[in-house]
Formats: structure tokens, C-alpha cells, sequence
């Protein structure tokens, strides 16, 4: 699973000068305990921008459980073009959704079979969120379910996200980046913890 993470950030690692790459990696955290790392890239060339979220947890519910979750997304001058995202559960494929941006429409696919089709356009996702914080926005994209969450500002600088089954993420910003996530996964819930 990792390989695949390195190669995706390799991949989108500069080649000239026009390419922009900024990493960032986050410890996850359940009860005091780190059970896994999140590392996130955001890659500039030209007029479009790729965001790669993949998230790697190992920790034990009810019993020993690890979840791969990886997310691509690109937008081109400010809209979202395509996105992917794969999830596995100890090691076998649990979910994989593609959004496709078909003239001023957008293809949602979940497990290979068209889902949804969205009016466009898409300016902002929930992929984007690590790297930006969500100033002037109410909704973010999922890329994961092909439905828009809502997002609400707490206080200055956090932001609460809801999915559609009404599961609260909590983002804690500092100078407009993000330095924390509090994650309600369904099961239990995780902190997300900007390494230095």
C-alpha cells in the first residue's frame, strides 16, 4: 500500500521548474495512540492542481483492523476535472468511486456503475481542505460519496465538516493551515495530528 503512496508522490514530485509540490504528513491518533500516518500532497503545474490524500491505519475495534484509504483529485483552473478514491480493508478493496467532469456535468461512479450526475461547477472538495482552509465556502465535494458535506465555522479558525449521515469532523487551522483533525469515522472516532 505504501509503495503506491510513494509512487503517486514521486510521480508528482517536480521534473522542471513549473511544478509546485507541497507534503505534509499527520499522525493518527486513537486513545492516546498513534495507529497510523495520513500523508497529503498538493501538486501545482500550470493551471491544474492534484491533491493525493492516503490514509493508512492499523488499530484493533473488535478485532485487528487495517484501512487504506487513498484519494486523488484534480482541478483545472479552479474546478474539479476527475477524482478517484480507493478504500481497502486488510488488504482487500472495500470501495472505489471516480467523479469525471463530462462538459458542465459531473459523472459520479461508485464500484464501476454511474451513480449521480451533478451540475456543475465543482470549486472546492473535502480533499482540498487539508491544504486550504474553507474561507467563504458552506459545502465541500466528497470525493468518496459523490455528495457535498456541509461546513460550518465553529470559532475563528475551526471549522466543522458533516457528512451525510451526520458524522462531525472537526479542522483546526493556524495561519490558514491545517494543524488538526478530530474524525468521527462511524466506529470510533480519530485525531489527525500535523507532524513537525
Amino acid at each position: 500500500m505504501w509503495s503506491n503512496i510513494i509512487f503517486q508522490l514521486l510521480f508528482l514530485l517536480p521534473l522542471s521548474g513549473s511544478k509546485k509540490v507541497e507534503t505534509i504528513q499527520f499522525d493518527i491518533m486513537h486513545n492516546g495512540s498513534s495507529v497510523g500516518e495520513f500523508i497529503a500532497s498538493k501538486t501545482t503545474e500550470g493551471e491544474r492542481t492534484t491533491f493525493v490524500n492516503a490514509t493508512d491505519i492499523k488499530t484493533k475495534i473488535i478485532r485487528d483492523i487495517r484501512v487504506y484509504f487513498n484519494i486523488q483529485s484534480t482541478f483545472k483552473d479552479n474546478e474539479l476535472e476527475y477524482s478517484s478514491v480507493e478504500i481497502l480493508v486488510n488488504g482487500k478493496s472495500y470501495s472505489q468511486s471516480t467523479t469525471k467532469k463530462v462538459g458542465d456535468k459531473y459523472h459520479f461512479y461508485k464500484d464501476g456503475k454511474l451513480k449521480t450526475i451533478l451540475s456543475g461547477p465543482i470549486k472546492y472538495s473535502a480533499a482540498m481542505m487539508i491544504f486550504s482552509e474553507p474561507t467563504g465556502f458552506t459545502t465541500a465535494y466528497s470525493e468518496e460519496s459523490g455528495g457535498f458535506h456541509d461546513i460550518a465555522k465553529a470559532v475563528a479558525n475551526v471549522y466543522e465538516k458533516r457528512n451525510s449521515r451526520g458524522r462531525k469532523s472537526i479542522y483546526h487551522y493556524k495561519n490558514q493551515a491545517l494543524k488538526s483533525m478530530d474524525v468521527d469515522i462511524g466506529l470510533t472516532k480519530i485525531e489527525m495530528v500535523l507532524k513537525d
